[in-house]
Parts: structure tokens; sequence; C-alpha cells
């Protein structure tokens, strides 16, 4: 599903754009700096030989111009260390450009980390000091001692979550073990921290038993408003979020139910797109792993109607049968459902003469679908996408900003279901989700979660029938 160009190169849609065709398929990340004689077309020349030895394009943005010369850096995406060094041969072989520097700005924006702890106030003096720590601090503490529930206006819980993964089901890299998880949720906790202004602090655990895990969290969980479970294999992350949710715990694990509501979303402007109504579809989920699994039972609270469900994994099959799905295969499913989403890691699994004219197909193993977007439209799919389109960044930092504010105690299926509505009706016209960085989606968000959440009776936490309408 590619994003329709709006003709300025700033606009979040040209940034996704670019985002996702750099990182499609690619594992190594460079920026070129090159070299190119100030002519008509020596660009366009310098690009080709780039494309013809497999390199993914990104941003071009040019740092001098002279004269007889251009200095550009150019993103690029590599498959390998080899396919590198050959794109630079084959840029110096031209005779109209010179690599100048191979840079790796992903290390570079890493070094140190992502994140700092940084005091609201300045410490200058005595005075400062006495108000910020001792012996000020002694007042609000004995304050809260009496009334635990101040500790939501007098420390930063009530705008805390914890982020948290044991690191066995990172990305597209699986069990790479929890210090390797690191990048990933301090990137989650910066895009809260930009998106929504919620402070988010990477946890990573040291063991993947379920149960070391639930007892840590609940240990920990005071210090948070919310948890977010990010990057934890299933089937322990079902045990782990079932439980804390026993234990009083406000947690929702993003794998499943943020990809779920973004994946329901898309489905509810893919049927319109098509002209057709989702809840009337007979609807098929192949891969019950943690996004398959939430996104089955989504769509049969959204629809009210069964869904199909396929794994070759037995108990992952029981577990939507048992939620009210029916047990099914992949050539049941591709040969009976209307709407077939694959969430099951492995490329190329839909034969493209399994594919039913008017199909809707979400194909979403990243980095390689299950079936490429083209060839499920050549083979007579009304509407098919991959894993590019369906970002989880357009509903984990609203649930996360509304789930705060509203002081959610659990979050419940309608919840997600609002994010999912909230999200389809703000996608632009022809297009099939919004743009994730648009600060309008959060806003929208964050208010489905919280008046949902004070509708459903488990908000603890007044929430204003205003709150995030006219937000700026």
């Amino acid at each position: 599903m590619t994003t329709r160009y709006t003709g300025d190169d700033s606009t979040p849609e040209r940034l996704m754009s670019q985002y996702y065709d750099l990182h499609r398929g690619s594992t190594i990340f460079r920026t070129l700096r090159i070299k190119t004689a100030n002519r008509i077309g020596v660009l366009a020349r310098v690009l080709a030989v780039v494309a013809e030895h497999g390199a993914s394009l990104g941003d071009i943005r040019t740092v001098s111009i002279a004269p007889l010369s251009r200095i550009r850096d150019i993103d690029m995406g590599f498959t390998d260390a080899t396919e590198i060094e050959r794109t630079v041969d084959a840029i110096q072989a031209t005779g109209e450009a010179e690599v100048l520097e191979v840079r790796d700005e992903v290390l570079d924006l890493h070094a140190g980390g992502k994140l700092i702890v940084q005091s609201r106030y300045p410490i200058k003096g005595e005075a400062d000091l006495g108000r910020v720590y001792t012996p000020g601090v002694g007042e609000v503490a004995r304050r809260i001692a009496a009334d635990p529930s101040l500790a939501e206006h007098y420390t930063t819980k009530a705008n805390t979550v914890a982020i948290v993964s044991d690191g066995t089901s990172v990305l597209g890299l699986g069990a790479i073990g929890p210090l390797a998880a690191m990048p990933v949720l301090e990137g989650k906790a910066a895009l809260l921290s930009q998106l929504v202004g919620v402070f988010g602090i990477p946890l990573v655990t040291s063991s993947p038993d379920p149960a070391r895990i639930i007892d840590a969290v609940s240990l920990v969980a005071p210090t948070f408003g919310l948890i977010q479970l990010e990057d934890i294999a299933a089937p322990a992350c079902f045990t782990i979020e079932e439980e804390l949710v026993a234990r009083g715990v406000p947690v929702f694990h993003d794998d499943q139910h943020g990809t779920a509501a973004v994946v329901l979303a898309g489905l509810i402007t893919a049927s319109r797109l098509v002209g057709r109504e989702l809840r009337a579809c007979e609807i098929g989920v192949v891969g019950l792993g943690a996004a398959g699994n939430a996104t089955a039972k989504a769509l049969m609270h959204y629809t009210g109607r069964p869904v199909r469900g396929a794994d070759l994994s037995a108990p992952a099959v029981e577990r939507i049968v048992a939620a009210g799905g029916a047990a099914s295969s992949l050539d049941e499913v591709m040969a009976t459902c209307d709407v077939v989403v694959a969430v099951t890691g492995r490329p190329g699994l839909i034969a493209p003469g399994m594919v039913r004219p008017g199909q809707i197909i979400f194909a979403l193993s990243n980095p390689f679908p299950e079936i490429e977007v083209g060839v499920a439209l050549q083979h007579g799919a009304a509407l098919a996408t991959d894993g590019r389109a369906t970002n989880n960044l357009l509903a984990f930092p609203g649930l996360c900003r509304g789930g705060l504010d509203a002081g959610v105690s659990r979050f419940t299926p309608a919840v997600f279901r609002a994010v999912a509505e909230a999200i389809a009706g703000l996608a632009p016209e022809g297009q099939l989700l919004p743009p994730p960085l648009d600060p309008a989606i959060h806003r929208a968000v964050a208010r489905a979660v919280a008046l949902t959440a004070v509708a459903e009776g488990v908000a603890n936490r007044h929430v204003d029938e205003d709150y995030m309408l006219d937000a700026r």
C-alpha cells in the first residue's frame, strides 16, 4: 500500500512513505555523501545505478552547491555489507560521481541512548534544594503516606508508563534478548514523549519466565500509571497480561491490542473503499500469535460474528475457538473468506492462485509479506496491503495518553474498538489509514480511550466531555 504523494516533501505522508521505502527488506542503513558533476541528469543516472544494485533509496539532502559540482547526502538501505561495497564501487565507476563518505547515522543517533531524565525545576541554591529535596519533600511524603491517591498529583506516576519486555519477540528479529530489545523500547518511549507528552520508562527482564515477569511487574507497578507490554512472545504474553489484569494492574500488550486496533481500523476503511459492509463479510485470520489472536478477537467484537482462525499450533486455534471463533485452515480461509488477514511471519505463504476475485487481503508480516501487494491485486484482490501500512504507532500513544488521563483500571474490548473507529474516522480520502505522525490522530485516540473508559466504568478519574476535543 503506497502513500499518496501530496507534492510537499516535508509532509507526514511523504516522510512515512520514504521511511517505509527505505526500510522495506533492508537490514543495514547507511548515508552516502556523494559528489556529482553539476549537470542535468547526473543524479538520475547515479540513482539508477543504485537501484540496479538492489539498494533501497531514502531521503536525499543537498549539502552544498558549487559552480561545477554538488554534494548530497543520500540515505540507503542494504541487505548486507557486500551490497554496500558493490553499490559504492558502481557509483564510483560511473565517472560522474565520487563517494566521499559512508556514514552509519542510525548508530550515531543511538549512541548514549535516546532518552534523558531531566528535572522540571532548576536547582540553583539552598532554597531550591530545600523545596525539591529535603526538608521540603518530607511534607509531601507524609501527605502521600496518609492518602496514597495523592501520589498521582504529587509525583510523576500519573504521566509515566513502564514499557516492559523480555526480548523474546522483537520486531522481525525474534528472540534477541532483553538488552537487544532496549533500543526498540527507547524508541517507543521517545515517540510517547514527542507525540503525547508521556514519560515512558523501558524495563527489560532478565528472565522470560511468565511467573517471574508477572511478579516483577506487580512489584514495580505502583510507580507507574500504566504498564505497556512489548515484544513478548506468545503464548507467554497472554498469560502475563491476563494475570496482571487479574491483579488489578492497568496493562495492555501493544503487539496484541495496538496492532489489532490498527488492523481493524484499516479493515473498516478498506471495506468502505471497496463498497462493502465489514460486518457482512466472511473473515479469516491466518497466524494466531499475539497480533493474530488479538486481531481475530477485535474483529469478532466489532462484527458480532465468528472469525475463521488458522494456525499450525493447536493451542493457538483452541484459544480462538474458546473466544467464539471457528477453527480453519489456510486453504479454507482463502477459498471461503471475503477478508483475509495474515500474520504468520512466513513470506510467500499465500500462493497467487489462492487469491479469489474481490477479496480484501492484509498480508502483514514484516519485512516480507505472505503475498506481495502487487501480486494479490494482479490475481483479483479488490484491495491488498502489507505491514508497512498498518503501523501500531497510530494506536499506542493515544492509548497511553487517554488511559493515564482517565486513570483506567483496565482496558476493555470496547476501548480498543473505539481506538480503531477513531483512527478509521481520520483516514484521508482514498487512503487506508491516516499518517501516524499527525498529532490530531493521537488526540482523537486519547479522547476515544478516555471517554469509552468512563462509559465502561473502568475510569478512576473524571474526564470532561470536551477532553482533547479542541486540543492543539
